[in-house]
């Protein structure tokens, strides 16, 4: 059965703290009573040196007959002074250790018990603890002298250490009431704390915590994005293993926790967005020669800003995924012209046949051949690389659909590509073309021309159209991702085309006036399948 975690460190906390305190109340308890022990051997001593100092106990002791029978007159006044001095006894002896008083008057004339009486018949003053006849005590002894310093006898004051445990318990009493008190207040801040703490966890349990950990691992080791982490101090808190590569692939080595990022990777942009509390989306920045697209958002902790975090990729994997999205795009929509053109030439040939229509049948048939499948197939006469001729097929299918004229001339042979340029190629035709036929969509005269040349590993490709050209104004900045004159969410193709023909180390180039068309010449180094390659 798992414990809450309030209930857990309350438990915790407070038997820490019975502990602690049970330990310092037996070190009190010993403290004290060595204190108390300490206090009465000095105190009887000196008062067993005071009864010393009497007159009448010396000239009772001095006596030539020395009175022990239990109600003399000394043993009167001496157990009044007990009584007084609270003391359990006070005995007076003569050079024998014959008692001359006593609390119990039975026990007068005889000797001293506690064998611990002789130094101070020899003239000594000490205290002692021993057995005597009323229990252990602890016992202080001084010697009675005559006026020529000879030794009378001697006096022993005490107190047992029963009488002294009473005492004790005295003393105690209010210490134990205060500890129990403290222990009342330890448990109540105890269980403040724990809950306390409860909520810095967010309510969640240690088990919880762990789970949530292991998820976030392994949640963190399975992105293919870069996530990189720094608290409110820019210092670096958190590196996923997918940043770990790619930073490693730029020579940077592995990036040190604790260390402020400005250090290892002055253009994070991280410190910014702490300063802003700002979100910075889809941003590029040089990461040693290598371009790489970063998201950066703050982290915040009940509306404060605690650190932040940038996710970030390779943008030339970006842009791989980008050229397969636009090139299986195209090929959908050449397939989808192809297949609607082709459907109705089916339904034309079914519906000669079923009128038995023969020569009408033939009649389009020979028709077909010469003005369709001729023109297709000299179409892409000349292009080795049968998806750039399938695509080119399907785009003259779609531009019959939209009743565009789409030639093409190939000035020299196209051999086929390497496997790697075809979707690059395709995402950089498929945009041009497909600009050109919305360029001439409303216009009169609906053509569009593309001239391929193949010539020392150096393919150019020029996209000639007769639509309403392009305002110089535009022209300018035609290639920034955003700018269109064809509505929201739009200038994208052409901002890919560019990225593309840099990519590849190519160049790219835009003729047009208001009124009179517009032409894009691209000239890119191209590897043939064969594996030449030039540039």
């Amino acid at each position: 059965m798992r414990l809450r975690l309030n209930t857990l460190i309350s438990l915790l906390v407070a038997v820490m703290v019975v502990l602690a305190l049970a330990l310092a109340l037996w070190l009190f308890n010993v403290q004290l009573q060595d204190t108390l022990e300490e206090g009465q051997a000095s105190r009887v001593t000196n008062l067993a040196q005071s009864v010393a100092a009497r007159a009448d106990v010396q000239r009772a002791l001095a006596s030539p007959d020395v009175d022990f029978s239990p109600g003399n007159p000394l043993q009167r006044d001496i157990d009044g002074l007990r009584q007084r001095l609270g003391v359990d006894f006070i005995v007076v002896m003569n050079p024998r250790a014959l008692r001359l008083t006593h609390p119990e008057p039975a026990r007068i004339g005889q000797a001293f018990r506690g064998d611990d009486e002789g130094p101070a018949l020899a003239g000594e003053t000490y205290a002692s603890r021993a057995d005597g006849s009323l229990g252990r005590s602890i016992r202080g002894f001084a010697p009675v002298l005559n006026d020529e310093g000879a030794v009378l006898g001697a006096v022993s004051v005490g107190v047992t250490l029963a009488s002294l445990g009473e005492l004790l318990k005295a003393h105690q009493r209010g210490v134990v009431l205060g500890v129990l008190a403290l222990m009342l207040v330890t448990a109540l801040g105890a269980h403040l704390l724990a809950r306390y703490i409860k909520r810095v966890l967010l309510g969640l349990e240690p088990y919880e915590i762990t789970w949530l950990v292991e998820e976030r691992q392994a949640m963190l080791a399975s992105v293919r994005e870069g996530v990189l982490a720094v608290d409110d101090q820019a210092r670096i808190t958190l590196v996923n293993p997918a940043a770990e590569r790619l930073l490693a692939s730029t020579g940077l080595g592995k990036p040190p926790l604790g260390r402020p990022i400005a250090e290892y990777l002055p253009n994070s942009g991280l410190p910014e967005v702490l300063a802003s509390a700002t979100e910075q989306r889809d941003r590029e920045f040089s990461l040693n020669g290598r371009a790489i697209l970063a998201n950066r958002a703050p982290i915040r902790h009940q509306g404060r800003v605690i650190g932040a975090i940038a996710t970030f990729r390779d943008k030339s994997e970006v842009n791989a995924l980008a050229e397969q999205l636009t090139g299986v795009s195209r090929y959908a929509e050449a397939l989808r012209a192809a297949t609607h053109e082709f459907k109705n030439k089916l339904h034309v040939l079914l519906g000669l046949a079923q009128m038995g229509d023969l020569d009408a049948l033939r009649a389009y048939l020979r028709d077909l051949a010469d003005h369709q499948l001729a023109p297709a197939t000299s179409l892409v006469e000349g292009i080795g690389e049968p998806v750039l001729a399938g695509f080119l097929l399907g785009k003259q299918s779609e531009a019959r659909e939209r009743g565009i004229l789409f030639q093409v001339d190939v000035e020299h042979p196209v051999p086929a590509a390497a496997p790697e340029q075809i979707h690059g190629l395709v995402t950089i035709l498929g945009n041009l073309l497909e600009n050109a036929f919305e360029a001439v969509a409303e216009e009169d005269e609906r053509r569009v021309n593309l001239t391929l040349d193949y010539d020392e590993a150096l393919l150019s490709l020029h996209v000639q159209d007769s639509g309403g050209g392009i305002e110089a104004a535009v022209r300018e900045q035609i290639f920034q991702r955003g700018v269109s004159t064809k509505g929201e969410r739009r200038g994208i193709g052409l901002a890919a085309v560019q990225e593309q023909v840099e990519a590849w180390g190519g160049s790219l180039a835009v003729y047009s006036e208001a009124g009179r068309g517009s032409l894009f010449e691209v000239e890119l180094p191209y590897r043939s399948a064969a594996g030449d390659v030039e540039s």
